[in-house]
């Protein structure tokens, strides 16, 4: 898999196609695609994942970012948004930043997110309503970090519970 260079405009399109419950972005610091080969263009994109200013209390931190929109094609390779995620971390760093931050619904479990280095910081959800519009589960990944046990056991604790939760009331 390669990565691809996109503007806004592309990156809005593609989001505006596949995203399954945000809108397109109005602006962007930058958008990475994932395709198959070298030769392929915007069109032949399998996802997009999107990196701007933090949109939260975290946007007064000059070296936070945030990725703000992850969305791929429904026959996306397997692994294509951990793809994404590890180019966007490595650019983030690369450009200086120290943190990243996304969010994700409760029904989104994170396990790409997992396997690319983030970490679950905070998690809200409603146990009888696993789509609830205020259910929210924040990742960061912060440059040469490694989580303690401590901080792993209490995340996979609580996205069994979140999953446990999801399956029996919503």
């Amino acid at each position: 898999m390669y990565t691809l260079n996109l503007n806004l405009k592309r990156s809005q399109a593609f989001v505006s196609e596949f995203h399954r419950h945000s809108k397109p972005l109005k602006r962007h610091m930058f958008s990475i695609g994932a395709v198959a080969n070298k030769e392929c263009d915007y069109e032949d994109a399998f996802g997009v994942v999107t990196v701007d200013r933090c949109s939260s209390s975290y946007s007064k931190q000059p070296n936070y970012v945030e990725i703000r929109r992850l969305c791929l094609r429904p026959d996306a390779p397997k692994n294509t948004a951990s793809f994404l995620l590890g180019k966007a971390k490595e650019a983030c760093f690369a450009m200086g930043y120290e943190v990243i931050i996304t969010y994700t619904k409760p029904y989104e479990l994170g396990v790409s997110l997992k396997a690319s280095g983030f970490i679950l910081q905070r998690a809200r959800w409603f146990i009888n309503d696993s789509h609830h519009p205020r259910g929210l589960l924040t990742w960061v990944c912060v440059r040469d970090y490694s989580p303690s046990i401590e901080d792993r056991r209490w995340m996979n604790e609580t996205l069994r519970q979140i999953k446990e939760d999801m399956q029996n009331g919503g």
